[in-house]
């Protein structure tokens, strides 16, 4: 057999433009035809899941989960903190409940037609005296957490001469003492022996 004859019978059959044409085109529906089917399961996994209790399972679970992560990794420091903070504000509310009711009291002393003019001044004098304690807690609160204390409440008695200061931090050392009556002296305009330091905890 001659080269010319095996060349001729391992020669592939050329394919007409037409022929050519067909098999694209069957190629084409094919890949539609594929893509259509995968669309079509898409939807209809998609319509299952939202329609079914499976996804509100899934959610309860992954939502459970993360609650009991919270929990697990806040919940001794949320207790504690939370303990500590009621106590301040606790304190607080009874602070601003006595203020008030000292307050409504001179109010109707000013009120008053009865009480004489000196009583009205001296009631005057009072609430402002007040005003000023409060304006002065405040400042002292602030500036001692700003020295790294956690909470601070402070209490000046009712003739704006003493203050107690309660304070929740770790260790009460001589350093912190000394800046918190520095703070207090400084507001107040009181001597150290009348600056009184709690620690809450």
């Amino acid at each position: 057999m001659s080269k010319n004859n095996k060349k001729e019978k391992n020669a592939k059959p050329v394919l007409t433009e037409e022929e050519l044409k067909k098999k694209n085109s069957r190629k084409t529906k094919a890949a539609i035809s594929c893509f259509i089917l995968l669309l079509g399961v898409g939807v209809a996994g998609n319509w299952y899941w939202e329609n079914s209790d499976l996804s509100t399972k899934v959610s309860t679970i992954s939502s459970d989960s993360e609650k009991l992560l919270v929990e697990a990794t806040y919940g001794d420091a949320t207790t504690e903190s939370t303990t500590e903070n009621s106590y301040f504000s606790d304190a607080r509310v009874e602070r601003q409940s006595a203020r008030d009711e000292s307050l409504e009291k001179l109010q109707k002393i000013i009120d008053s037609s009865k009480e004489s003019d000196s009583a009205h001044k001296k009631a005057a004098e009072k609430i402002a005296s007040i005003s000023d304690m409060i304006s002065i807690e405040n400042k002292i609160e602030t500036l001692v957490k700003a020295k790294g204390v956690n909470n601070c409440l402070a209490v000046i008695n009712e003739n704006g001469t003493k203050v107690d200061i309660i304070v929740d931090v770790e260790e009460l050392n001589d350093t912190v003492i000394l800046q918190i009556k520095e703070i207090a002296t400084a507001q107040l305009g009181c001597t150290y022996e009348n600056v009184t330091i709690i620690q809450s905890n």
